[in-house]
């Protein structure tokens, strides 16, 4: 714990739930269902913001300068979004990309809390006893807005904003509950679709960025891109999906692993998503990058994953295991690609040792829990590379921390501040070759992994240091 936590202290669990009782007693936005997602009022979210102030300087315990202190910096950073949206305040100069990334924390998570802290310090769970279900709904409102910059290099090409989607993991769970419901699709698609027009717009059309990478879920929810580019006014914006990127650090870091530590792989790497786009694309990437070794893969539709390792004639490189459980079992080197969590309490890994073996998660949100991993031990790491560039054009400025580059929240974001997550950096290495040609707006294949391995190497990028929800990951 900082000095600064242990100056603040701590808030308990009744503080919390005296602080939830005062906003929802509000009503209006603190209980709305579904929240309007498309809705972005400076008046409205500075209401919030002092609602939240009330809250926690009546129901809690945290001092009062604490407070004052995080609720003005929460208000300037309201306020700068909205001048910055508003076209009211520019950056200076005009950027070569943007890394646009969704939120991935939810009303019921904290695991990812902390993502928020830097710019929205009031919503803070632990020092002001702000709920997940009242961050989130605080945060609900915010336009599309500038989390942090990359303006060090003095060239034009080589400098970047990261720009928050007011996309949330809430969205579809609130919009579409049914998957059988056609009009709630319906209306979800259409606010994700007028959501990441005006972010699209944001990033191209004002802050003159002529490339987009997508992060995290985005990939997914605009179609490879294609509902961005599609866009009215948008006949210029190229978008990367992050993809090739990600599948070249991915085998960078079992490299990594077998290279620098005792871990061993035994002649073997396995794949937990092995028939999806990411996953196939590591699988023939580990084979080229990584020769001499056997891949153990499974996939939920493995009757899928059989039909590609014959395509493709692997048979004598790929082996098909019938579960997740049997990967982690049999390999010690383990790189995965899905979307959604693995949960290790389930009775499928019962008895499960991870001792000597080494997750490699690619998922943003993780599709593994660390704590889960560990406890039976094993370790899990990220795939993060690290800007060793000459004019560290991948190395965010820290806009609005004082010079400390945003960091994606300490317990759920990167270790160093040259760390940024591998489809950031695809953006950056396009954007500065201007070899817009090989940005990836379809499912990856190997041979986008080759090519931007190619442009990482040329520009200096390489693998960051061992690491996981904003934590150093040390591996003897």
């Amino acid at each position: 714990m900082s000095s600064v936590n242990q100056e603040i202290g701590i808030r308990t669990p009744e503080e919390r739930d005296a602080v939830t009782a005062f906003l929802m007693e509000k009503g209006g936005e603190w209980t709305s269902m579904p929240p309007d997602y498309t809705a972005f009022s400076r008046e409205a979210q500075a209401e919030k913001l002092e609602d939240v102030h009330k809250a926690v300087s009546e129901e809690t315990d945290a001092p009062q300068a604490a407070v004052d202190a995080a609720y003005e910096k929460s208000l300037e950073f309201l306020d700068s979004s909205f001048d910055f949206y508003e076209g009211k305040r520019d950056l200076g100069r005009k950027i070569g990309r943007a890394f646009v990334v969704p939120m991935r924390s939810d009303r019921l998570d904290d695991n990812y809390a902390s993502e928020s802290n830097k710019f929205y310090p009031l919503c803070d769970p632990k020092l002001f006893g702000v709920t997940s279900e009242m961050r989130m709904r605080t945060i609900y409102g915010l336009p599309p807005a500038i989390l942090d910059t990359y303006l060090k290099s003095p060239y034009d090409n080589e400098t970047g904003a990261l720009v928050l989607a007011p996309v949330y993991s809430d969205m579809q769970k609130d919009l579409w509950p049914n998957k059988g419901n056609m009009a709630q699709q319906i209306r979800f698609l259409e606010v994700g679709k007028a959501v990441l027009e005006k972010t699209a717009q944001f990033a191209h059309l004002q802050l003159g960025a002529d490339v987009i990478g997508l992060g995290a879920i985005l990939p997914k929810v605009t179609s490879f891109g294609q509902v961005l580019r599609s866009i009215d006014g948008m006949d210029n914006l190229v978008t990367t999906t992050g993809h090739g990127g990600t599948v070249y650090m991915i085998v960078e870091t079992a490299r990594k692993v077998m290279e620098e530590t005792s871990v061993k792989s035994h002649g073997k790497i396995g794949v937990i998503g092995g028939a999806g786009s990411i996953g196939w694309s590591s699988t023939v990437a580990t084979t080229e990058m990584i020769p001499g070794h056997r891949i153990y893969s499974y996939d939920i539709n493995n009757e899928r994953l059989y039909g590609m390792i014959g395509k493709n004639r692997m048979s004598d490189k790929v082996t098909v295991m019938d579960s997740a459980s049997d990967i982690l079992r049999v390999t010690n080197i383990i790189l995965t690609a899905v979307t959604g969590r693995i949960n290790l309490d389930d009775s499928e890994f019962a008895g499960l040792d991870l001792t000597g073996k080494v997750i490699i998660d690619d998922s943003q949100p993780g599709a593994f829990d660390a704590a889960q991993v560990e406890a039976r031990g094993g370790k899990l790491i990220w795939v993060v590379g690290e800007d060793a560039t000459l004019t560290n054009f991948i190395t965010r400025d820290g806009y609005y921390t004082a010079g400390t580059p945003y960091n994606y929240g300490d317990n759920s974001g990167l270790w160093g501040d040259a760390s940024e997550f591998a489809c950031g950096q695809e953006a950056a290495v396009i954007a500065q070759s201007g070899e817009y040609q090989h940005a990836i707006s379809a499912p990856v294949t190997p041979e986008n992994v080759r090519v931007i391995g190619e442009l990482f190497r040329n520009a200096g990028i390489t693998v960051a240091p061992f690491q996981a929800f904003g934590q150093r990951v040390h591996i003897d």
